[in-house]
Parts: structure tokens; C-alpha cells; sequence
């Protein structure tokens, strides 16, 4: 037996158990223990001996639901894993459930819980009780999972057999980044995105980031030489700067040095330099531009078009990250040069400065006490130089921080290829021999991520074409190992694909006259020579390896920086103060070579593919209607594009499009495409996705099949209906979801696996927006099909893409019937009730009387539906005006019913139709509109309410005699 902790002691006494079982308890007994000589044993062991039947075997899933229900399953630690105790019951109820654990396993604890009295001590039960739960999940094996090498076996594939491509995540596979982004999550998986491929210590770094400035040398020179040659100094060999805080204060630092730049920009007689490069200050300032507040402490940025210093502070306009040039991180102590903070900080800043720009690559600096770092961010990862001293090397400090003011856009990362004229912003491309400019009209999207794709996508059009036919332009950075984007695009156009983006054009981006990639164009042989891959920090009396000297100068013997011997300031970490100096650093390539722990640094190429007919994201749906318009039709393109032997294998809600119109939708992004005729992997690294679209399967490692890929519009329905408050509402966020962005894969799948057990997916509903809970009938439906008996697929099954579609064909028929009704503009004037009540209601005004008081769903009930959804109409519904648009009136003792709770709305109905008197005053009361429809309503209640009352019994003619009434109303229209 297992024995419980403190802790555990504690969690039991906060939250009795017994009350919480008492229900089912009772229930058990009244079932099977009503004899006198009813035997427990007995009676559980034929429960649990793998009996057939589905209702016994319900009375066994409802027991480990009743557990899973208690607060203290949410408060227990789980024994096996990182969550709590609930996720382990969890685990088990879907693994019980799919027949994949025997009954027999429940028994002891079933026993207990059935056969204690109420006499017995609460405290002691209760102890007993979790004793045994913890005893139950230690015999039964947790989830078991599928190495990713080994394909299951029971699932014969659409596609050939491949080595497949190892998936991998980084901050630009957040599903719904502006919903979903909180900072903890993103600096945690940002962490992770970049530290496989960091290096530092890279040698020759200034000449390989600052060489493209050929001026650069002999102006740092002559500045240099001149702080050495005021009256008074502002260098001096052997102290450094004068004016330096020896504190290293953050805010002394940063007056410190705007007031040292504006002197070296003034000495370089650059007028156009000074003019647009300022010193950006605001450690207390949070940029604009991210769904993320951020501060950044220091760096170099646009001017606003006036000097700082002649802008009013409360009329200059709110700094953005979309004018940040360089990045920097101030810290007060040299010992802070490490990963952490500082290195982690700034690539915070890389990452939003590439989601609001369009940048190859993002430059930046640290300065921890007096040392300075040197960073490059790209595509293909992180990069810094050796750390130097400004005070003991003041001209590379000089050359450095010139060059970061002087270089132009493109020197400092800006894609060169995205121009701009006459206000409009182009690129350019070679299409059939011919150069075509591309006017970009819209960015509609933008992965914000610094190591991986970076997809970016514009609107735009050809500015020869008179039409100006809609374009898509779609950037990304892909391994240059994976098969082109585009051309799997040509050719699904070719083979006459339907509902997936059209071919325009493709090609790889040129920059200097070569393919733009990370390795040779964008680092320039950066990463050639030796490096290392993690921070060791040198010791403070060991020389600087990398000080150097204006051509021509001596090196003078230097004392070391003052500010080290200070304590840290208020910006310093509460862990830098438990960090050691480590012993001096060797810098050999052998010896790096065999510390070299870190992942290869993998080469990407910069493409470019255009497409025509742009759409629009599903999310922007201007309705339910619309958004189910657009799975149906990507579902269909996937399907067509998988007959044409293509699988997609990245279904997310970024890449389901609906067109302007939306009465289609399509598929786009096919970056992670394959042939299924492949033998064999690309070769390419790894492939990102948006996991918490991913199928169960996939998350677990299998070869990825069209099931899996079927399975995940399922997901992307379901973040929707958890997220979405409708058109042009702000996306809701739900904590519990948005943590599926960063769980691992596998407690990821878990958690899937749990929810899709039919008994606790009844409960998602719950969770659903008031917007979405009318499309909780089609997820269930979805969910039946996807998921039978509540489990992931067992074996692939091709009919499933048309069941699928008519299970959404089903419910767009169904809202499309109300949607008149159900989005109607009902005015609320003088009604102080809330706004999304109305939402909240969904189709409540029109459910039968019986559904309301909670009877067991029957076809009567429906029948019954049709009658309140015509007198609804008929209350409101006004006819055309003159430019054919729909009058409609307020009516406001019917819009209460939106308000008003079941019970009450049921005997508001009930009042209705119960004398015909009464009634017949009713509908007099029509918009004129409709008043030609009285007879009919008043036919239809005669059948659906016959002498006033409710039906009691089932009724088929009932659908032939409606039907009738209909008809005739029909004719004599």
C-alpha cells in the first residue's frame, strides 16, 4: 500500500472526499446491494471480470469519473508525472474506456468506496480512499508511447513508407500568437528555440559584421583620436572613459552615452547619420507593436523627424518596435554576461523587432558593467563575439557603436528586396523573362519567431495589371534541404487541385546578386571559424583576447575596468550574485571541438512564392455560417490534393482560407508538403508546427498520415469555438488552452487523449464562448466520426473525408436556416440587459417546451422548433426596404425571451398557446410584414398544439400534416 506525505495529509483534510461519492454510493447500492444478501465482493468482482455489457461497464467509468471530480485529485501531486493526481485518473478513465485496461484493476477501490459506513471517521476513509487511487495508478501502466522510428502497425498508409522528418517547436508555432502570447511561455520556449544553435566567442566578428562599411575604419580613427585630443580627454589610456559611472548605474549609463554619441556623430560631419540615428532610452517604457509589454533598456532607433531634444515628451509620439535599429541590454555587472539575463533578454527583443519588420537578420549589443557583447539573430540561430572592456579597448568601442549608427538599413538587417516609392512598398520578381513589380497592399501575416521559417504574407497585385487581380506574397526561410514550396504548388495547379491556393510564380530570393541564405549571404562567413557554444566567464585578471588597437597604435598597458569591483545595481539578478568567476578560457579549435555540445548551426534559404487569390484568415469569418464554408472546403482540398499525391501535413487555423466572398474555402502553406510517392525523408533538420493543432498520433511520434492531418481540423474547430467571440471581436483567452502552446508533446497527447473520451468531451461546451455554444452540436457530431467510442483512429479509413464534410454540410444547412434569426440586429433600446446575452442565448428562443424543462430529446421536439421559429419571424420579420435590405422591428417583451431562463421561458410558451383566444390576440399583434402568415401559424398550432396543450406521445403523421399546411400557405402567397 502506498504510504501519503505530509503534503498529501494536508490536500485530503482541505477536501473531504466522502460527500463528493456519497451520490454514487447511494446509487450503486440502490442497484445492486438492495437484496439483504446482496455480497459486495461478489457483486464487484462480476462488475470488474471484463463483463460485455455497456451499462455495467458505464457504472464502472462513472465511479473513476466521480474521483476525477474531487478537489482533492486537482490539489494531489501526481506520483509519476508533473501535474497533478486528476491527469493520472484522467489517463486512466480514456484508457478504461477504450477497452486498453481491465475492469478487474478498480476492484479494491471500488470495494472500499461501496462498503464504508458513515460511522467511520471522515479523515480516516478519505486516507484509505487516495491510498488505494494512488495504489490503482501504480498497477496500471501509464500511457504508452510509440517510438517515433516505429510506425504502428495497424495502420496501413495512404503513402509510401519514409523516413520521416523529426518534428521540433519554436515561438513562431503559437497557435493564435495575439490570443495566446503570454511573455512567461514565449521566453521559455524562445529559450529552447535559440540555445541548441548559440555560439559565442565567434572570432573575426566585427570585421564580418561591420566590414560591409568600408568607411567605417578610418572615421572610427579619427573619432577616437579626438577623444584623446580635447582639453579635456574624454579617453584616457590606462583609465578608460571619463564620465563612466563607476556604479554602472542604468540610468548614468544611458545619459552617459546619448551625450558621447551625440559628440562622435557631430565629429563624423555625417549630417544625415546624426539626423536619423538616436540613442533609444527606455528601461520604464513599454514599445508599442507587441501583444507582449516590453521594455527595452537601450539601442539605436529612427528619429521621430525631429532632434529628441526639440520634441515636447508629452506630444512626441509613443516609440514602436517597428523603429528599433539595433538592440541592447544594459546590466550593472560583468558577471551578468551570460545567458542569463542578459543574452535571454535581448533575443526577447530580436524576436519583436523581426515581427514588426522585415528583417534577414537583427544586430544588438549587451553591456554588463563595462563589457560588452556583440550579437547577430538570424534565421539559422544566434551568434556573438568575444566580450571586450570599454574602458580598456575604447576604439573598438568607438568603432562598434559608429558603425551601428552609420550602416544602412540593409547593413543592419533590413530585407534590401522589399523597397519602397511614391509610398508604396514593392518587390520585384522575374516571371516568364519578364520583371513584374509587386505592389504590397497588406501584411495579413507574420510568424513571430527568430530561429525558423519567419512566414510573412502580403496582399498585393501586379502594378501592369489593370485589374489588379489579388496576390498573395509569401516570404519564408526553409532548410534549403526540403522540397520547394512552390513547386508543389505548380503542381497541384497543373493536376487541377481544387480549394487550395493557385500557382503564380516562385523563386529564390537574390540579395547581391546571390541566393539569399543564412549561411553565406547573411552571415558572410560568420560562422567559418571556431566558436563555442556555451557562456564561460573569464577571470578578471586574465587579459582581453580580443583588445585592439586604431591601425598604427600601440596597446599601452591598461588597468582593469573600475566598475568591476562595484556592487550590482538595481537591475541586477538575484542569481548573479551565487555565480562564481570560472577559470580562464582556452581558445583553441580543438578544445572547442570537443566542448562543443550544441546542435549544428543548419543552412536556410530565403524564397519567395506568389499565389493568386489571397482570401481571407477563417478567424476573420464574418459568421458561423462562413467559418464552416471554409472547413468544408479545405477539407476538400486536402482531399483533392491528396489524390493528386500531395500531403499537406500542417493543418492549422492560419492556413485555412476562406475566399472574399465566402462561399468557398482553401488550403494554403504547403512548406511542410510531401509527395506520397517519396521513399524517403528530405533530409531537412527537423519540421515545425503548430502542435496544438496536431493529432493525437502525430504528437506521439507516427508516421503522419492523411488521418492525422483529418484529425486536426477537428483541433482547429474546437481552439476556435474556445476562442472566438465572433466577427470583429477580440479573441478571447483561456489560460487552460493557451498552456497547450508550450506543454510537451507528450503530456500534450495526454491531455488530448483524456479530453476525447466521450464522457468528458460532453463537458468542453463549458468552455466554449457564448458565440460558439450553437456549434457544439456539430463538435460532437465531428466528434463521433473522428473519434468513435471516444478513442483516436485504430486504422486509416478514406470515407471519412465525405462523412466529415457531411457532418459539417449538416450544421452550415441547420445555422444557415436561423442565422437570420440568430444574428439578428434585435435593437436593445431601453434594454440595459448585457449585449452577448443575445449570444448567449443561441437558439433557446426557438427550442420546444419540453427540450427547455430538460425531457430526453426527441423528433417531436424539432417539429415543434419549426413552429417557434416562424412566430419569431413573424413577431419581427417587416419586409424589404427600398434597397431590397431586411426591416426588422423591436419587439421588446419577445426579446426578453433571450433573457429569461428555461424554466421561466418555458411557461412564458406555455402561456402562449394554451387558449386559442389568447393566442389569436397574439399574432394579430405580426409585423405587418407578415401578417398574410396568421392563418398559417394558426394551423400549424391546431397540430402541433392540439387542443392548447403540449403532444404527449410521438406523432410521425405530425411531418406530412406541417409539411401540408406549408404547402398551402406556400400557394396562396
Amino acid at each position: 500500500m502506498a504510504e501519503l506525505s505530509q503534503n498529501e495529509l494536508k490536500a485530503i483534510t482541505a477536501h473531504p472526499v466522502r460527500k463528493g461519492l456519497e451520490t454514487f454510493r447511494t446509487t450503486f447500492a440502490s442497484r445492486y446491494l438492495r437484496s439483504k444478501n446482496a455480497d459486495v465482493t461478489e457483486v464487484v468482482d462480476r462488475l470488474t471480470s471484463g463483463v460485455s455489457d455497456r451499462g455495467e461497464k458505464d457504472v464502472i467509468l462513472d465511479f473513476v469519473l466521480a474521483l476525477l471530480a474531487q478537489p482533492a485529485a486537482r490539489t494531489i501531486r501526481s506520483r509519476i508525472g508533473n501535474g497533478p493526481l486528476s491527469g493520472d485518473i484522467a489517463s486512466f478513465y480514456a484508457r478504461l474506456s477504450a477497452g486498453q485496461e481491465k475492469a478487474k484493476h478498480v476492484a479494491p477501490l471500488l470495494k472500499l468506496v461501496v462498503t464504508l459506513k458513515s460511522g467511520i471517521a471522515p479523515q480516516n476513509s478519505d486516507v484509505d480512499i487516495w491510498t488505494a487511487v494512488f495504489d490503482l495508478i501504480a498497477r496500471t501502466r501509464p500511457l504508452q508511447l510509440p517510438q517515433p522510428t516505429t510506425p504502428p502497425p495497424s495502420h496501413p498508409s495512404f503513402t509510401s513508407s519514409f523516413q520521416q522528418t523529426p518534428w521540433s517547436f519554436n515561438t513562431g508555432s503559437f497557435a493564435d500568437a495575439y490570443a495566446s502570447e503570454h511573455r512567461k511561455q514565449v521566453d521559455d520556449v524562445l529559450r529552447e528555440e535559440l540555445l541548441p544553435t548559440l555560439r559565442i566567442d565567434v572570432p573575426d566578428f566585427i570585421p564580418a559584421v561591420f566590414g560591409p562599411y568600408p568607411r567605417l575604419d578610418k572615421l572610427a580613427e579619427n573619432v577616437f583620436d579626438r577623444c584623446q585630443e580635447e582639453d579635456t580627454p574624454l579617453y584616457t589610456k590606462g583609465s578608460g572613459w571619463n564620465g563612466w559611472p563607476p556604479s554602472a548605474d542604468e540610468d548614468l549609463v544611458l545619459e552617459w552615452l546619448q551625450d558621447l554619441m551625440t559628440r562622435f556623430m557631430a565629429w563624423t560631419n555625417d549630417v544625415h547619420a546624426a539626423a536619423s540615428r538616436q540613442i533609444y532610452k527606455g528601461p520604464s517604457t513599454y514599445l508599442d507593436g507587441s501583444p507582449i509589454k516590453r521594455k527595452m533598456d537601450v539601442g539605436i532607433m529612427g528619429r521621430h523627424g525631429n532632434k529628441d531634444d526639440e520634441v515636447d515628451k508629452k506630444t512626441r509620439p509613443k516609440s514602436n518596435w517597428a523603429q528599433i535599429l539595433v538592440i541592447g541590454e544594459l546590466k550593472s555587472n560583468s558577471i551578468e554576461d551570460g545567458p542569463e539575463p542578459a543574452w535571454l533578454d535581448l533575443a526577447t527583443y530580436a524576436r519583436e523587432v523581426s515581427r514588426t519588420q522585415d528583417r534577414r537578420f537583427v544586430l544588438g549589443f549587451t553591456l554588463c558593467g563595462s563589457r560588452m557583447r556583440l550579437w547577430h539573430f538570424d534565421r539559422s540561430g544566434s551568434s556573438g563575439s568575444s566580450s571586450f572592456d570599454i574602458n580598456r579597448d575604447g576604439f573598438k568601442f568607438v568603432h562598434v557603436m559608429l558603425g551601428y549608427h552609420l550602416m544602412d538599413d540593409k547593413q543592419l538587417g533590413l530585407d534590401p528586396t522589399i523597397q519602397q516609392s511614391d509610398g508604396q512598398r514593392y518587390v520585384e520578381i522575374t516571371r516568364d523573362n519578364q520583371i513584374e513589380r509587386l505592389i504590397l497592399t497588406k501584411e495579413i501575416k507574420k510568424q513571430a519567431v527568430i530561429v525558423g521559417r519567419a512566414t510573412t504574407c502580403w496582399r498585393a497585385y501586379c502594378d501592369k495589371d489593370q485589374s489588379k487581380e489579388p496576390l498573395l506574397v509569401k516570404d519564408s526561410w526553409q532548410y534549403v534541404e526540403r522540397p520547394e514550396e512552390g513547386e508543389l504548388i505548380k503542381e497541384a495547379t497543373d493536376k487541377g487541385v481544387r480549394n487550395v491556393a493557385r500557382y503564380y510564380h516562385h523563386e529564390t530570393v537574390q540579395v547581391d546578386g546571390k541566393n539569399d541564405d543564412t549561411i553565406e549571404n547573411v552571415r558572410r562567413g560568420l560562422m567559418k571559424t571556431c566558436s563555442r557554444t556555451r557562456f564561460k566567464q573569464r577571470s578578471f585578471n586574465e587579459p582581453d583576447a580580443s583588445v585592439s588597437e586604431p591601425p598604427g597604435k600601440s596597446v599601452a598597458g591598461r588597468s582593469q575596468s573600475q566598475s568591476q569591483s562595484h556592487s550590482l545595481s538595481r537591475k541586477r539578478s538575484s542569481s548573479a550574485a551565487q555565480i562564481a568567476p570560472p577559470a580562464s578560457l582556452k581558445r583553441s579549435c580543438s578544445s572547442f571541438e570537443s566542448r562543443n555540445s550544441g546542435s549544428p548551426v543548419h543552412n536556410r534559404v530565403h524564397r519567395r512564392v506568389i499565389t493568386r487569390d489571397p482570401g481571407k484568415p477563417i478567424y476573420n469569418a464574418s459568421s458561423p455560417v462562413a467559418l464552416i464554408t471554409g472547413l468544408i472546403g479545405a477539407i476538400k482540398g486536402h482531399e483533392s490534393s491528396l489524390n493528386a499525391g500531395i500531403l499537406h501535413r500542417d493543418i492549422s487555423i492560419g492556413n485555412i482560407m476562406l475566399t472574399e466572398n465566402e462561399d468557398d474555402g482553401f488550403l494554403i502553406d504547403y512548406d511542410l508538403a510531401i509527395q506520397t510517392s517519396s521513399d524517403r525523408a528530405s533530409g531537412a533538420p527537423g519540421k515545425t508546427g503548430t502542435k496544438v493543432f496536431m493529432a493525437i498520433g502525430a504528437l506521439l511520434g507516427e508516421h503522419h498520415s492523411p488521418m492525422h492531418d483529418l484529425e486536426s481540423f477537428f483541433w482547429v474547430k474546437l481552439w476556435i469555438c474556445f476562442h472566438w467571440n465572433g466577427p470583429g471581436q477580440e479573441r478571447r483567452k483561456v489560460k487552460e488552452f493557451e498552456d497547450w502552446n508550450t506543454k510537451p508533446i507528450k503530456e500534450l497527447a495526454k491531455l488530448k487523449m483524456g479530453l476525447v473520451s466521450k464522457r468528458i468531451f460532453d463537458t468542453v461546451e463549458d468552455s466554449f464562448t457564448p458565440y460558439c455554444k450553437r456549434l457544439f452540436p456539430c463538435l460532437r457530431e465531428l466528434h463521433e466520426v473522428i473519434f468513435p467510442g471516444g478513442t483516436p483512429w485504430s486504422k486509416e479509413d478514406r470515407p471519412l473525408y465525405s462523412r466529415i464534410v457531411a457532418v459539417l454540410e449538416k450544421a452550415r444547412m441547420d445555422l444557415d436556416r436561423l442565422q437570420c434569426l440568430v444574428d439578428m440586429d434585435i435593437p436593445t433600446t431601453g434594454y440595459k440587459e448585457p449585449r452577448e446575452a443575445v449570444s448567449m442565448a443561441g437558439t433557446k428562443v426557438f427550442m420546444a417546451i419540453g427540450a427547455l424543462l430538460g425531457e430526453p430529446h426527441s423528433f417531436m421536439h424539432d417539429r415543434e422548433s419549426f413552429f417557434w421559429v416562424l412566430f419569431w419571424i413573424c413577431i419581427h420579420y417587416d419586409g424589404l426596404d427600398d434597397q431590397g435590405k431586411v426591416k426588422r422591428r423591436s419587439v421588446r417583451k419577445y426579446e426578453k425571451w433571450n433573457y429569461a431562463d428555461v424554466e421561466e421561458l418555458a411557461d412564458l410558451k406555455k402561456g402562449l398557446i394554451v387558449e386559442e383566444d389568447g393566442f389569436d390576440k397574439t399574432i394579430a399583434g405580426f409585423a405587418p410584414g407578415c401578417k398574410s402568415l396568421i392563418a398559417c401559424v394558426q394551423e400549424l398550432r391546431k397540430y402541433i398544439f392540439p387542443n392548447g396543450k403540449r403532444w404527449l406521445g410521438e406523432n410521425k403523421e405530425l411531418y406530412s400534416q406541417v409539411k401540408a399546411v406549408l404547402d398551402k400557405a406556400s400557394r396562396s402567397m
